[in-house]
C-alpha cells in the first residue's frame, strides 16, 4: 500500500489529518492543464477543507456534473453522506453556474456514522470501538454540522438557497419519505460507508436515477460492507454495468438505458 493510500485511510478518523491530506493532494494532484481553469481552481481551493476525499474524487464529481449539464440530462443531483459539504458544494456550484435551475438534494445525519453491523467486517468494528450492532446511534466518527454545509454553500460560494434541499436524519428514516419528492436523479453520490447505509440508499433511490445518469460509490474499495451492498444490489437486480475506478476506493457507473453515453472516465 502506498504512503498516500495509508494516509487516506487515516483521514476517516482524524479531521486534522484529513485537512492536511486534502491540501497536499490538491497541490500535488492538480493536472497542469487545469491550472488554466481559474474558476475550477477557485472552487476546488474553497472546498478543500470541507472534504476528506482528495482531488481525484472531487474531480470526478465535478466532471460528471459538468457532463450532465452539457448534455442537459434531466434530474437532480443527490448526495447521501455529506460531511462538511465539499463534494455537495461542487455539484451545487456546477448546477448554479449553468443556470439550469437543477435541484441538489443532500442527506446526512449530521451526528456522524451509525454503528456498523457484522457484515461490515472487523475493520469497521474496530473503527467503531468494537461496536457492530447496526443501531442507528452515532459512533462519534465523521461528525460535521449542518451549519458547516450551509456556510460553505450559501455564504462562501453564493449558491441559491432555493435550489438546495438539506435533510437531516438517518438514511433509513428520511429516504423513504423523500424519494418521491426528489423525482428523477441525474447524479447520485453515495458516501455512507456501511452495508446497511449503502443498501438503503440504493434500494430507495436507484430507481429514480434516469437512464444515462450516474451513481458514485465513495467507499467501495475501502469498507467491506459498502462493497458487499453494491455487489449484492447489482446482482439481485440483474444490473450489468462497468464499475469505473476513480482512486483506490471510489467507483462510479452509468445507468444503462436509451440515453446511455460512455464518457471518458474523469
Amino acid at each position: 500500500m502506498s504512503v498516500l493510500e495509508t494516509l487516506a485511510r487515516k483521514i476517516k478518523k482524524d479531521h486534522f489529518v484529513g485537512s492536511i491530506y486534502a491540501l497536499f493532494d490538491f497541490l500535488t494532484a492538480f493536472p497542469p492543464k487545469d491550472f488554466l481553469d481559474r474558476e475550477k481552481i477557485k472552487l476546488f481551493w474553497k472546498v478543500r477543507s470541507y472534504t476528506m476525499v482528495g482531488f481525484k474524487r472531487v474531480n470526478n464529481v465535478y466532471e460528471l456534473s459538468r457532463f450532465i449539464e452539457r448534455i442537459k440530462l434531466t434530474g437532480a443531483f443527490v448526495e447521501c453522506g455529506v460531511w462538511r459539504g465539499g463534494c455537495a458544494a461542487v455539484m451545487a456550484c456546477v448546477a448554479n453556474g449553468s443556470g439550469s435551475n437543477r435541484k441538489t438534494w443532500l442527506f446526512d445525519s449530521f451526528e456522524g456514522l451509525p454503528e456498523p453491523s457484522e457484515i461490515d467486517g472487523n475493520q469497521a468494528k474496530r473503527f467503531a470501538s468494537n461496536r457492530s450492532s447496526g443501531k442507528l446511534e452515532s459512533i462519534n466518527e465523521c461528525v460535521a454540522s449542518l451549519q458547516d454545509v450551509e456556510r460553505l454553500l450559501f455564504s462562501e460560494l453564493g449558491i441559491r438557497t432555493e435550489n438546495v434541499i438539506i435533510q437531516k436524519g438517518w438514511f433509513q428514516d428520511v429516504l423513504p419519505q423523500f424519494r418521491n419528492k426528489i423525482g428523477p436523479i441525474a447524479l447520485l453520490r453515495l458516501d455512507g460507508d456501511w452495508y446497511e447505509s449503502t443498501k438503503c440508499c440504493l434500494e430507495n433511490l436507484y430507481e429514480n436515477v434516469v437512464p444515462g445518469g450516474f451513481v458514485i460509490i465513495d467507499d467501495y474499495g475501502h469498507w467491506q460492507g459498502c462493497k458487499t451492498a453494491v455487489d449484492q444490489f447489482l446482482h439481485e437486480k440483474k444490473i450489468v454495468v462497468r464499475l469505473q475506478e476513480i482512486d483506490y476506493t471510489g467507483r462510479f457507473f452509468q445507468k444503462p438505458g436509451p440515453l446511455f453515453h460512455e464518457p471518458a472516465a474523469p
